[in-house]
């Protein structure tokens, strides 16, 4: 159970909303971990230490998960800041961006 399309709008939408200065990295947050409840209720592993990851863009090597995102963007300083939101921008504007559960 690692992919999972139906979930992609939803994503798309928040961190548009989020790039577009719209919600706030807490709310983006918030959003993600509501659409992690949903995909874990679906589960019916119920397996311990599952979580939502992304890939952002086709060749993105990294699974970056909600506690990624708050880290690497709760200071504009933090090496990765400027590279996870042109990531992210990368992603929705070529329409790749990927939501996984494992």
């Amino acid at each position: 159970m690692s992919k999972q399309p139906h979930y992609t709008p939803i994503v798309r939408e928040a961190f548009s909303l989020y790039l577009d200065e719209v919600i706030d990295l807490d709310t983006l947050a918030e959003r993600l971990r509501e659409i992690e409840l949903q995909v874990l209720a679906d589960d019916e592993e119920d397996e311990t230490g599952k979580g939502l990851w992304f890939r952002f863009f086709e060749g993105d090597p990294l699974k970056t998960t909600i506690a990624d995102i708050e880290k690497e963007l709760s200071d504009p300083a933090h090496p990765s800041y400027n590279i996870l939101r042109q990531g992210i921008a990368f992603g929705l504007q070529a329409d790749e961006l990927e939501v996984h559960y494992t």
